[in-house]
C-alpha cells in the first residue's frame, strides 16, 4: 500500500491507542487535530535534517537591489526552500533574511531542503520519523495524558536518531547541536545525533 497522509497520521494514531482516520476530511475530533498538525509538522521534520530525499540544488536569482551593508549580493530564496543547507562551496557565508539569501558570492547556486509534500517520495524512515513527531504533537489533544506526549517525545527522538544514522550512510556526517525548543520541553539530543551536512 503506498504512503498516504492518511497511512502516516493513523501510523501517529496507532501510537497513541487513538481510533483510526478513513479521511483527513472527517469530522472526528482525530481527523481534525491531523488536519491541524500535518502540514506543518511534516515541514517541521523535514528542516530537523538534511535528508536525501529532499535535497534539491540550483542557481539563485540574483536581485537588483543590494544589501545595505555587510554583504554584496542578494538573491531570491526558492520558492520551495525550507532550509538553506550551502552555496557554491561550504566555504561561502551567507544570512537568510526573510526570503532573501545576502552574501559575498557572485553567481550564487545553492543546495537546500525542498518543501516535499507528496508522501510517496518520503524515505521510509523519514515516514516512521514524521508519524512519531506528530503522535507527540497531537498526544495532548488526542489523549489528555501529558505522560504519553513524553512518551512520543522520547519515541521522536529514537525514530529521529534511527532516520538519521540510515540517511547520512549515504553522506558525509556532521555533529548536531542541541536543539533549544527540545531541552525546553525537557528533552536532550546526545552527541552521538549525527546529520549530512
Amino acid at each position: 500500500m503506498a504512503v498516504s497522509e492518511v497511512k502516516i497520521c493513523n501510523l501517529a494514531l496507532r501510537k497513541l491507542g487513538a481510533r483510526l482516520i478513513e479521511s483527513l476530511s472527517d469530522s472526528s475530533q482525530e481527523a481534525v487535530t491531523c488536519n491541524l498538525f500535518y502540514e506543518q509538522v511534516r515541514d517541521s521534520v523535514l528542516r530537523e535534517h538534511p535528508w536525501n530525499f529532499a535535497a534539491a540544488r540550483g542557481r539563485l536569482a540574483k536581485l537588483i537591489d543590494t544589501p545595505a551593508f555587510g554583504y554584496a549580493f542578494q538573491y531570491q530564496r526558492p520558492v520551495d526552500c525550507l532550509h538553506l543547507r550551502q552555496l557554491n562551496s561550504p566555504d561561502d557565508e551567507f544570512v537568510v533574511e526573510g526570503d532573501k539569501i545576502l552574501t559575498n558570492r557572485e553567481n550564487a547556486s545553492a543546495v537546500y531542503t525542498m518543501k516535499v509534500v507528496n508522501p510517496v517520495l518520503f524515505d521510509p524512515s523519514f515516514v516512521m520519523a514524521l508519524s512519531a513527531r506528530l503522535a507527540a504533537e497531537m498526544a495532548d489533544d488526542i489523549t489528555g495524558s501529558t505522560s504519553k506526549a513524553q512518551e512520543m517525545w522520547t519515541l521522536y527522538l529514537n525514530a529521529m536518531q534511527s532516520a538519521r544514522l540510515s540517511d547520512s550512510s549515504e553522506g558525509r556526517e556532521d555533529e548536531i547541536l542541541n536543539d533549544p525548543w527540545l531541552e525546553a520541553r525537557g528533552i536532550h539530543n546526545s552527541d552521538s545525533f549525527i546529520l549530512r551536512g
